[in-house]
């Protein structure tokens, strides 16, 4: 027997602009819902510096270990606990009063809907692994994995190397390589979850209300996937698979992180990316490539001996997907003509030139997706710690960008629903961070219960009687 039962997912992306957190970061209002999340899904583009050295060299992971130790103190302490005074500065959320009626692409809800969930987002992150216990370590592993390999949800402690590299393939694409299910080991560069000088005094994993269940970096790119400590064992089948799309067209400065996973009889995808960047026309026919490659070049290999018969190999194979990232479509528009725009809190004149819309519109990229109305102003390119868009005057020397919508998350798949598509204030970086919250259907199998009655009873003792005998042949007394 299966029912559906509904679960939150809260999904995130940020594009840092290469920053590392410090601990005076507040995250409070980007991960703190009401009602909270089960399901976590937190995506980032340039947790590092996008130089030479990052794209070519030894990949660095300390960011991300910041990131993760942040993301975990944030979501495992009671709301309204503050404690981190930082870059909390929040610039004033405009009013879209200009497209309250607009008919936008891909709305399945009105306006009133999106206003029963205020700001308040960016929701949970878990853990590397599923695990028992809080720290996890991982293999040394002489050999090199596919990039797309499956995460093995053994709960054994000491199989795991705290200091394994994980090393992709050289084109960052997917090999059909199989493993045994008795592999030991993590596709995931580092265990997040050891205690380590960037962790303080973060609460043990086991008073934690939220476990990382998987993470992933290439290059500049990470993706965490956090769950309610509740449901991690009904999180099975996670498999993690990269795509580059950057210098010369594979490395992994551009590109995509994709996780793949079932809860209960249901299967999900995550994907994270940073599409080709520029203003030129034509560019955006750049990133209509990349969505493509990314489509055709995700794998998912079936482990040998796992039960994991229907587990999905491609991005649309799987029940219920969710795509967010820096998509980096811009506005087809001047840079005077798009600022006159925003002054006017213009979305809907906006939005009828922006390149993802148009895009979609004429059926090159994202045939079949949905994307909700949005509401809230561009969310690139800001001037450092401030709310005023880039080549606003002060700064002669600054670089004018035109603002535009790069940042943004869609969905495709039948059982999720949007309740919420908005953006966060946070002036850290020259993007503003964008989440949405969806209820997503799941299905979980039910053992059926039996009837336990007199009649129940007696075709139980029956089914036990010798077949060549009726029960009517057989004397009770």
């Amino acid at each position: 027997m299966t029912e559906v039962q509904d679960y939150r997912i809260f999904a995130a992306t940020w594009n840092v602009g290469g920053k590392s957190p410090p601990r005076g970061l507040n995250l409070d209002e980007w991960l703190h819902s009401s009602p909270p999340a089960d399901i976590y899904v937190l995506g980032f583009q340039e947790i590092v510096p996008l130089n030479a050295g990052n794209v070519l060299g030894t990949e660095d992971s300390i960011p991300a270990k910041k990131w993760v130790s942040l993301i975990r103190r944030t979501l495992n302490k009671n709301p309204g606990t503050s404690g981190y005074a930082g870059y909390h500065t929040p610039s004033p959320v405009l009013d879209p009063l200009v497209e309250l009626d607009a008919d936008f692409e891909g709305s399945a809800r009105r306006q009133d809907n999106f206003s029963l969930f205020h700001r308040r987002s960016f929701h949970n992150l878990s853990r590397s692994l599923r695990v028992d216990g809080d720290c996890m370590q991982q293999p040394r592993l002489e050999r090199r994995f596919s990039v797309c390999d499956p995460v093995n949800l053994g709960g054994r402690p000491s199989d795991f190397d705290g200091n394994l590299r994980w090393t992709g393939s050289p084109d960052y694409e997917n090999n059909d390589e199989e493993l045994s299910i008795g592999t030991q080991f993590s596709p995931f560069p580092y265990t997040y979850n050891m205690p380590g000088p960037t962790d303080g005094n973060d609460e043990h994993s086991n008073n934690s209300r939220y476990c990382l269940v998987a993470s992933k970096q290439m290059v500049g790119i990470f993706l965490t996937v956090w769950v309610r400590n509740e449901i991690r064992e009904d999180v099975r089948n996670l498999k993690v698979s990269c795509v580059g799309r950057g210098l010369m067209g594979y490395l992994g400065n551009k590109g995509s992180i994709s996780i793949s996973m079932s809860l209960h009889q249901t299967s999900f995808c995550f994907i994270c990316c940073h599409l080709t960047s520029g203003e030129k026309e034509g560019d955006e026919v750049r990133r209509n490539s990349d969505v493509l490659e990314i489509l055709r070049k995700t794998r998912f290999p079936r482990v040998r001996g796992a039960c994991d018969s229907k587990s999905p190999e491609t991005i649309l194979d799987h029940d219920r997907i969710i795509w967010l990232g820096d998509l980096n479509y811009r506005i087809a528009l001047s840079y005077c003509s798009a600022r006159a725009l925003v002054e006017m809190h213009n979305w809907k004149q906006l939005l009828e030139k922006d390149q993802l819309r148009m895009q979609r519109r004429y059926g090159r990229v994202f045939q079949g997706w949905k994307e909700g109305r949005i509401y809230f102003p561009p969310t690139y390119k800001y001037s450092f710690n401030s709310d005023r868009y880039a080549g606003e005057g002060m700064h002669p020397k600054e670089k004018r960008r035109t603002p535009a919508w790069c940042d943004r998350i869609l969905w495709y798949g039948n059982g999720l629903s949007q309740l919420s598509y908005v953006r966060g204030e946070s002036r850290f970086s020259d993007h503003r961070p964008v989440y949405s919250i969806f209820i997503a259907e799941v299905e979980i199998a039910r053992q059926r219960k039996r009837n336990m009655g007199y009649f129940s009873s007696r075709i139980e003792v029956e089914e036990l009687l010798p077949h060549s005998r009726s029960y009517r042949d057989i004397n009770f007394y």
